[in-house]
């Protein structure tokens, strides 16, 4: 993986999240060998059905898409795929970025206080002050566990609607499901 580039289109073997919502249809390519944990949280909750009617509960243009709140569905909630109160910590690798499509983990301040929240990079040139910081401390910076590939319509027709002054938007943008593949 020396030649690994995160922006390029997934290969045969790679794991991809199709991501449908009422905006239409994003692909991702998810990082499972990089970043382990964490993309294997993604893909169980996935799996688990959880994200399926969740919103996209905070919409910020040129910033960021959030959602994965599928317990209150207002971004006070969720847990990792281990259960409820579950969360994992944060696992990083420093070739992937915040670049336009990254998808994140969400998180408060706290250690290891990832669950199921998560986030799509909007901004054009990326957001790489969320990135983790070279020294290693891993509380700062937010984990990338994959990117987008296909749908960026989409990605922009979902930061471009109208929200109130706390970034929800005023007219649900829901997930009706998200479908993890191995491509062929």
């Amino acid at each position: 993986m020396s030649d690994f580039n995160q922006a390029d289109v997934p290969q045969s073997g790679e794991t991809i999240a199709i991501i449908s919502t009422n905006h239409g249809q994003m692909k991702l390519r998810l990082f499972p060998e990089i970043v382990g944990p964490a993309a294997k949280n993604f893909i169980e909750l996935a799996m688990q059905g959880k994200y399926d009617g969740a919103p996209f509960h905070r919409v910020i243009k040129d910033f960021m898409i959030q959602g994965g709140d599928f317990t209150n569905k207002n971004g006070t909630g969720g847990h990792a795929a281990e259960g409820e109160n579950s969360t994992i910590g944060d696992v990083y690798d420093s070739r992937l970025r915040h670049i336009k499509g990254a998808l994140s983990w969400a998180k408060t301040s706290a250690p290891n206080s990832i669950g199921s929240q998560f986030f799509i990079v909007h901004a054009e040139n990326g957001t790489h002050f969320l990135d983790h910081p070279s020294d290693g401390h891993s509380h700062e910076g937010y984990t990338v566990f994959g990117q987008l590939y296909e749908g960026f319509g989409v990605l922009d027709s979902i930061a471009c609607v109208k929200t109130d002054g706390r970034d929800r938007p005023k007219e649900d943008v829901v997930i009706e499901s998200i479908v993890i593949e191995m491509l062929d």
